[in-house]
């Protein structure tokens, strides 16, 4: 690896005694103490100083670089390039060298591992009292290690696993969900019973666990002492792939072609399984988790290189992290200087009544069933259009507002962008004189990306996602209000030509292949039952752009075209797709039954299947509104208590009704506490009182099914007799006999 495992540098890291900025590093898991060529400084007005400009600013401004070691009172009149806190981002913009010098030359440790936890009450298992049963491990050296408990304390799991730890001292620690859940419950355990050095064990330098909530993220960030910690939940939440379908480790498991154990908890509780099944359930979501590692840490590592910045500090980045190097370094090479945050600098924006901007154009137009699909999607169209414009930080800004009108429209040599949420039209000017740095990188991505595209080695296809994530987040880090190397005036022209250029395509299909052959758009895509020419479109579309801006360069703009066998369109943002090898595409809330009953999710597959495969009939009705052979638990639902019982305002609300109900049989109301129901006669009821499915409410589950056709356009086939029961028997023959 080209860049050092571990890079800590900020104004703590400063020797006091020489005023040296200092550098922490981990190279081949050493620690090493390192001087950096960064010194701390500020920008201080001064009409003797010299000429910078300003990010966003047309104009040009005397300033004074004045250097500052920590603890300094700066003068009130002081610009903070970046922020006097963010030592290392100043460091890895002005010295993009710095930290090719120490390259981690060794093969890099890492070790997986994952936990499952006893709950004998039912309730999530997150806290001091719920026994860690079990750690599954696997190492980049082949070792596989299950600590099992033995049956009174887990106690002896929890230290074999440190002791382990220290033994085979890994750089890299990794699983899914481990920052939200395993480290932390791990810990509970840990103080519960008394071993006070755990954190410690865990890590290299004797340090503790560290926590941090970077500002306005909800990321978390978990630092141990010489170790990385990966969470690769994170990484599949941001894997656009993945979009609309649920993240937990199953799920994307099976996505991937695996076949992870799964064990019923619906009435069970762990330690209702033998302990040999507990052993191979854990070794499961352990090389599940390791595969999916393996998917995505070589796209971070080679980002990491390629921006030559430590890994950790890269994997605890924020998206907006590749634009904030990439960004600063230009701005930095072209001596413009961005004293304040993206939010600070367009108050008339993010102050606006009716939100901050307005966002990409969505829109259904011919809900329902279509044969055959085709998605004519622009390639990576974001960054295109800033392409084309040359739209960047340090070629375009704001110069004034007028009133909203919905037309993009440019007039002298200025582009009047529309903007909904802003309620104005923004008066957008470029500099075309030079290419902007935002066009520099993404040319230079591309460029990069191309070898690679069509390759099918693991490596290849690594490196091709990690440069086309690069080329894709520079639209969001304009966007980002708390962003200082960005600019609103970038991310808003973009999204309002993507809007217009969208439009203008769905008007050419329209017109020549018909008013209905337009199904669906969404951002950057447009959805057709039509065989569309997309080769026609691109140039139609690329004219029009230069027509409407004269100065753009067009070529940039190019379409591609994806083929379904056929697809369903529910609603805005809900449909499904069948591909060509036949397996399924589903998008949106309508699909996302993590937290449904099984009857509702095997309902909904069953209606998916029998509206696309076109049997719908009688017999197939007759069978969905069969619950007699429904088992009882196929109807559980659950919810999570998610914050004190006594925050929950209405009397009437059904998490209140569940608690009381679970406190009359001993349960707790405790947060986090998850609560098995069903729907009855009587209202929701936790599983503990419900016998068998003579009390469930028929009519509820008997309207589950009625809604889910009516979604799928079955009106037709919908019931409209609700028989009193269609379970018990008896209740079924004496409805018949009224």
């Amino acid at each position: 690896m080209k860049v050092p495992l571990i890079g800590i540098t900020s104004p703590n890291t400063i020797n006091l005694e020489t005023g040296e900025q200092q550098a922490i590093l981990y190279v081949n898991g050493k620690r090493r103490v390192v001087k950096t060529p960064y010194e701390p400084y500020c920008y201080v007005p001064d009409e003797n100083g010299k000429q910078y400009r300003l990010t966003g600013q047309k104009g040009l401004m005397n300033l004074r670089k004045q250097p500052y070691r920590a603890g300094e009172e700066l003068p009130k009149s002081v610009i903070i390039d970046g922020g006097r806190e963010q030592v290392m981002d100043r460091l890895v913009i002005e010295h993009p060298d710095f930290f090719y010098q120490y390259a981690n030359t060794e093969p890099v440790r890492s070790l997986c591992f994952d936990i499952e936890t006893h709950s004998p009450d039912g309730r999530f298992p997150f806290g001091e009292n719920y026994p860690v049963v079990a750690i599954g491990i696997v190492t980049s050296t082949g070792e596989r290690e299950v600590f099992l408990w033995d049956g009174e304390s887990d106690r002896d799991v929890l230290k074999n696993f440190a002791v382990f730890i220290q033994e085979y001292d890994p750089d890299i620690i990794y699983g899914y969900n481990l920052i939200g859940y395993d480290i932390p419950q791990i810990l509970f355990r840990a103080k519960f019973h008394g071993m006070r050095n755990y954190k410690k064990l865990l890590n290299r330098d004797g340090s503790n666990y560290g926590w941090a909530q970077p500002k306005e993220s909800k990321d978390l960030r978990c630092k141990v002492g010489g170790r990385i910690i990966f969470d690769v939940l994170r990484y599949t939440r941001r894997d656009y792939a993945l979009s609309g379908m649920p993240r937990g480790l199953k799920a994307v498991s099976k996505h991937f072609g695996l076949e992870p154990i799964e064990l019923s908890f619906d009435g069970k509780v762990l330690l209702d399984y033998s302990l040999s099944e507990i052993h191979d359930y854990v070794l499961s979501d352990v090389d599940s988790t390791k595969y999916l590692f393996e998917h995505y840490y070589p796209q971070v590592e080679f980002t990491a290189e390629l921006l030559g910045v430590p890994l950790e500090t890269y994997i605890n980045s924020p998206n907006a992290y590749v634009t904030k190097v990439l960004q600063g370094r230009s701005l930095f090479e072209q001596e413009i200087v961005t004293p304040d945050i993206n939010k600070d600098r367009h108050p008339a924006i993010y102050k606006a009544d009716h939100g901050n901007f307005q966002a990409a154009h969505i829109d259904l137009f011919e809900p329902g069933y279509h044969e055959k699909n085709y998605k004519l999607d622009f390639s990576s169209f974001y960054p295109s259009i800033a392409m084309a414009l040359n739209l960047g930080p340090d070629t375009t800004r704001i110069v004034g507002y007028e009133a909203y009108k919905p037309e993009l429209e440019f007039r002298d040599n200025l582009i009047y962008v529309p903007d909904n949420k802003v309620d104005k039209r923004l008066i957008i000017e470029v500099d075309t004189d030079r290419k902007s740095s935002l066009y520099q990188m993404s040319r230079s991505f591309k460029e990069m990306r191309a070898p690679y595209k069509g390759q099918v080695t693991k490596e290849a296809i690594s490196k091709s996602n990690a440069l086309k994530i690069m080329v894709n987040t520079f639209y969001g880090a304009n966007t980002n209000p708390y962003i200082n190397y960005g600019d609103m005036a970038v991310g808003i022209t973009i999204t309002a030509v993507a809007r217009s250029l969208l439009v203008d395509g769905i008007n050419l299909i329209r017109k020549k292949y018909g008013d209905k052959s337009v199904v669906y758009c969404h951002t950057d895509g447009i959805n057709t039952n039509i065989d569309v020419d997309v080769l026609w479109l691109t140039k139609r579309l690329r004219l029009i752009l230069e027509n409407k801006i004269p100065f753009a360069d067009s070529q940039w703009i190019e379409m591609d075209k994806d083929v379904y066998k056929e697809g369903f369109w529910v609603q805005i943002g809900n449909y499904v797709l069948r591909n060509e090898d036949g397996s399924l595409t589903k998008h949106g809330s309508t699909f996302k039954a993590s937290t449904r009953s099984v009857f509702y999710k095997n309902t909904l597959n069953k209606i998916i299947e029998g509206r696309l495969a076109n049997k719908i009939t009688q017999t197939f009705i007759d069978s969905i509104y069969d619950f007699e052979h429904v088992e009882l638990e196929d109807f559980l639902q659950r919810r999570n208590l998610n914050r004190p019982l006594n925050q929950y305002v209405s009397e009437t609300d059904m998490m209140i009704g569940l608690a009381e109900q679970g406190k009359g049989i001993g349960i707790e109301p405790l947060e986090g506490t998850t609560y098995r129901y069903y729907k009855t006669g009587s209202g929701y009821t936790i599983q503990e009182l419900v016998k068998d499915k003579s009390e469930l409410d028929v009519r509820y589950y008997w309207d589950i099914i009625s809604n889910l056709l009516r979604k799928f356009q079955l009106d037709v086939w919908v019931k409209k007799k609700v028989p009193i029961t269609i379970i018990d028997k008896k209740q079924k023959s004496l409805m018949e006999w009224i």
